[in-house]
């Protein structure tokens, strides 16, 4: 699902700007602090395009690409999410999913298990 998402994404740059080429990468798994997890390349004729592309292509996959984020710290664990897109997510992508631990009932109304 997160890969057709990102699909679409770049589908919509293509559509909405004159590009040459777009690559798209997101790791998979743990990320040291500071390591890049997302890769970008945009390549276009004027550069305005390929910067403006480039800002649309990551806002969306942070908005909208099904991915979920586990900060682990010294003392603990927490799921983020993108807090700066949490109001456009809830308007365009419907119920929330909660990830349920093992041995967790947790579904509640508007929720769904998803295993992960």
């Amino acid at each position: 699902m997160a890969i057709r998402c990102m699909k679409s994404i770049c589908s919509s740059a293509r559509s909405s700007w004159n590009l040459v080429s777009i690559a798209v990468a997101h790791r998979l798994g743990p990320v040291s602090v500071g390591k890049t997890s997302v890769f970008i390349a945009v390549s276009s004729v004027h550069r305005v395009d390929a910067l403006d592309a480039c800002k649309f292509v990551i806002d969306e996959i942070k908005a909208s690409v099904p991915i979920w984020k586990k900060e682990v710290y010294g003392n603990g664990e927490v799921w983020k999410e993108n807090s700066e897109f949490l109001e456009r997510r809830k308007s365009c992508c419907g119920p929330k999913v909660k990830v349920v631990e093992e041995g967790d009932s947790g579904i509640g109304n508007n929720e769904v298990n998803q295993d992960l």
